[in-house]
């Protein structure tokens, strides 16, 4: 097989994480295939990469290989344009946050793909919706490094992380979608200064752009007196991210839209307890098992809203139905659920009974046999299936 991967491998985006993880463990589990990348970014030291990974991916850019049976593409937008070779068969792997994808995708996916892989039932449903035919549409699940992320005692301590007290952590950015202001929100009504609940909020301004986060935390705490909020701004390895969420107790994500949440499965492979919407894309793999989950309600987007989305002439969003919706978490179960797990954790039955039942599957070494699985359907089908 002869795969030629198009992407971006080097920042600490999701879509960077899911490709070098992805690309590298391929050549690992499969040495016998010719396997090349054509990255769309290039190298920067402030991203914390180890230098392993670094040689790896500068050799596969490198690599003289011959005609790709299989293009895979998995970037943000999706690159719309034929491949070299009649012979190359193009896959897509693509996530989405909303009910509805942007129209210019659903024809456009007609055109150039041969096949979609998508990371959840949630995202497969929207596509599903948009009319691509189901012999070309598979889930494959995002995976994650087992060799980092686990309950091991090795790396269990965070510099940021006061054991002492009871430690809520948010991972991702300060994005609509993601729901920082509502937890902020509930966070403020649930706990006085002199609570022994922290709340680490871990941003990533470098790829996403600076936002008003620790202005506003910093306000709140003054305003209100609730306990500690802090904030992280700088890059972290995977190495200080695995220690982060082995440090801390509960990971929480109210989101209104998420595609996969590949944080979420981060930290509970780390023993650390979700709380996250019901109803959404982490219903994959969270449960009231295994976490704790908040109650949404349905809501129309409004397109046209700048604070939902910062849209610029020509983005692909500016092509959405207006009948699409996204789930608003319960602020008022937020908060509830918050002072629960904190007050009754010095019990710790329920917490733990739920740590008992965080039966991780998706490392990537399974995972990547299932992306192994489509690449050979799709190689070997006899005549290009588009749409």
């Amino acid at each position: 097989m002869i795969i030629d991967f198009v992407g971006k491998f080097y920042d600490n985006h999701s879509l960077s994480i899911i490709n070098r993880n992805l690309v590298t463990k391929l050549v690992e589990l499969h040495p016998d295939w010719e396997i090349s990348i054509t990255p769309l970014d290039s190298y920067d030291p402030e991203y914390k990469l180890d230098k392993n990974t670094i040689k790896q991916l500068k050799n596969l850019e490198q690599a003289e290989t011959g005609e790709p049976d299989i293009q895979l593409r998995h970037s943000y937008p999706p690159i719309w344009q034929w491949p070299a070779s009649d012979r190359t068969k193009v896959v897509f792997i693509q996530p989405w946050e909303y009910t509805k994808a942007p129209f210019e995708w659903q024809y456009k996916f007609e055109t150039f793909a041969d096949a979609l892989i998508v990371p959840s039932n949630f995202v497969a449903t929207v596509f599903k919706n948009a009319g691509l035919k189901p012999q070309n549409l598979f889930i494959v699940p995002n995976g994650y490094n087992e060799e980092l992320f686990n309950t091991n005692e090795d790396n269990s301590e965070s510099k940021y992380i006061d054991k002492d007290k009871f430690n809520f952590v948010y991972v991702g950015n300060s994005q609509w979608r993601k729901g920082l202001d509502i937890l902020m929100n509930a966070w403020k009504d649930a706990f006085k200064k002199f609570d022994k609940a922290t709340l680490t909020i871990k941003d990533s301004p470098k790829i996403y752009g600076q936002s008003n986060v620790l202005n506003e935390i910093v306000k709140m705490q003054y305003k209100t007196g609730c306990s500690e909020v802090q904030y992280i701004d700088e890059d972290l390895s995977d190495e200080e991210m695995a220690a982060l969420f082995k440090s801390s107790d509960i990971l929480v994500h109210p989101y209104r839209a998420e595609g996969y949440g590949m944080h979420v499965q981060e930290a509970m492979a780390c023993g650390c307890v979700p709380l996250v919407s019901a109803d959404g894309a982490t219903d994959d793999f969270v449960s009231h098992e295994n976490g704790f989950m908040l109650p949404v309600e349905k809501k129309h987007i409004n397109i046209t809203d700048s604070n939902v989305f910062a849209m610029k002439p020509g983005d692909a969003m500016t092509g959405m139905s207006t009948h699409t919706f996204y789930n608003e978490p319960n602020i008022d179960a937020l908060k509830n659920g918050i002072k629960m797990i904190y007050h009754s954790h010095n019990k710790k039955e329920e917490i733990y009974s739920k740590k008992d039942a965080m039966n991780m599957i998706n490392t990537w070494s399974k995972v990547v046999e299932d992306y192994v699985s489509v690449f050979e359907e799709i190689a070997n089908r006899d005549n290009i299936v588009r749409y």
